[in-house]
């Protein structure tokens, strides 16, 4: 399937008219009414399970039921009662369009760091063991600027002590989803000082490369990279390939990627990075699939048709969506390592999927990844609702689909979230590495003092609500092409 680059965003499918029967049009409707409609209809046409009998017809669905001042409100809220009626749909959503285009940008306003809790003492179930450890931070956002790093542990908020318990959680959540522009936080560092940092939410791109570094061990190159986001752009691309280019140019020839915290995005990118890691002998061959609802392989897709300007009716059809290998760089590997958390989803296990067909691939993480074989792409709403129905899987080329309960790491071990990246004493990469140097993981890894992670929460369910919302938007983004 040809696509172009550099920017996603840019050939997405923008759909901001409310498509409506006649009779519908003339009655004197609302813009919350007309969002309902719009986010009803065309969820029917390119929804991947758009034949269940609960989707109904307009007048037996009645999407106007949903209408609200709040528009995003609106759609989500009709979208989810669609998604509450097939249980493998954990994903289809509606947010605002601004954070639509950050997340396929990367250019948005935020924090720039997010938390990840861990214990750090036993029993479990006391919240007061509980810390919350900076899992990653963006260099170019203002905690990046003033040094705030991985590992880090974010112990007090603007005075208040942060721990496992529903009010530190309250806390977290109006923090990272509320209207506060700035906050005092203070950070215990890995040496154990306190830092207290006055930090602000302003607006950066994301960089999806937040740390490279090579690793020589008599004739190995190990190539280690830690790569947080698919974005669709060219400078994002850019990024990846001057890593690439300087591992080649080293020699590198082992090769470590650490997905634990990306949630996913282009499939555009995943293509490229896929295209710089398989073997030049498998040029050609079948990397994946794209797999529509039937309507949409059929031909019978008016709405879309009409707002894409599609000149035929092949467009989502299977042999028109084939992807396949097309080797770019020169970088040499039979193997590749991935470092996975719960929160590898989406693009990052569409990379893993793709490439397990056609090289040795070890992954290494605490638990499984997060389990998402479907995507979508975003149809826009009266220019302020992104609608995110889900509309497609992917299969690889032997027909094999992500597992909806995630792939399994073959090395399960703590994620060291007390670690900075590219610490061979991370449990992760020590394993990793380990592997690589004598063909074996580790039997027992490096002494942490952290007894585990606990984004899926082994004190309560009100530690999964940060990591919830975070990952509502975990996504495969996919690219519509001009033919």
């Amino acid at each position: 399937m040809k696509k172009t680059f550099p920017i996603l965003a840019l050939l997405l499918v923008i759909l901001t008219a409310c498509p409506k029967k006649k009779d519908q049009m003339a009655d004197n409707a609302t813009t919350p009414q007309l969002v309902a409609d719009s986010a009803y209809l065309y969820t029917k046409e390119v929804y991947f399970w758009n034949t269940l009998p609960g989707i109904g017809t307009y007048e037996s669905f009645n999407p106007r039921k949903f209408a609200n001042s709040d528009l995003v409100k609106t759609a989500d809220d009709l979208i989810k009662s669609i998604r509450a009626l097939q249980p493998a749909d954990q994903f289809s959503n509606a947010i605002s369009s601004e954070q639509s285009d950050q997340i396929i940008t990367g250019d948005g306003t935020s924090w720039g760091f997010w938390v990840k809790s861990g214990l750090v003492a036993l029993p479990a179930n006391d919240a007061n063991n509980t810390r919350w450890f900076i899992p990653y931070v963006y260099a170019g956002s203002d905690a990046g600027s003033k040094g705030v790093r991985r590992g880090w542990i974010l112990n007090k908020l603007n005075g208040s002590e942060i721990r496992g318990d529903q009010a530190s959680v309250d806390k977290l959540n109006a923090l990272f989803f509320g209207t506060a522009t700035s906050a005092n936080v203070e950070f215990i560092k890995p040496d154990g000082t306190t830092q207290s940092i006055s930090l602000s939410k302003t607006r950066f791109t994301e960089n999806p490369v937040l740390y490279s570094t090579i690793y020589t061990n008599g004739s190995k190159k190990i190539g280690y990279i830690v790569f947080n986001t698919f974005l669709g752009t060219q400078a994002a691309l850019n990024d990846l390939l001057a890593v690439f280019d300087n591992f080649i140019g080293q020699g590198v020839n082992e090769l470590i990627i650490d997905l634990r915290e990306n949630l996913g995005g282009s499939t555009v990118m995943q293509d490229r990075f896929a295209n710089i890691l398989v073997p030049a002998s498998k040029t050609g061959q079948t990397m994946y699939r794209y797999e529509f609802n039937q309507q949409l392989q059929q031909g019978n897709f008016p709405l879309v048709k009409k707002k894409l300007r599609i000149p035929n009716n092949d467009y989502f059809s299977v042999s028109t969506n084939t992807e396949t290998f097309a080797k770019i760089r020169t970088l040499a590997l039979s193997r590749v390592f991935f470092i996975v958390t719960e929160n590898t989803a989406s693009s990052s296990e569409l990379l893993i999927n793709n490439l397990k067909p056609v090289m040795d691939v070890k992954l290494i993480g605490e638990k499984n990844t997060h389990g998402k074989p479907v995507g979508y792409f975003p149809i826009e709403l009266f220019d302020k609702v992104a609608l995110y129905p889900v509309s497609f899987k992917t299969v690889n080329s032997v027909g094999a689909e992500v597992p909806y309960e995630g792939f399994a790491p073959d090395k399960i071990v703590v994620d060291g979230i007390n670690k900075d990246w590219g610490d061979v004493t991370e449990p992760c990469l020590a394993n990793a590495l380990n592997y690589i140097n004598t063909g074996n993981f580790l039997a027992t890894s490096p002494a942490t003092s952290l007894k585990t992670t606990t984004s899926r929460s082994v004190v309560s369910g009100k530690l999964d609500q940060l990591n919830e919302r975070r990952t509502k938007n975990v996504g495969i983004y996919y690219e519509h092409k001009n033919r």
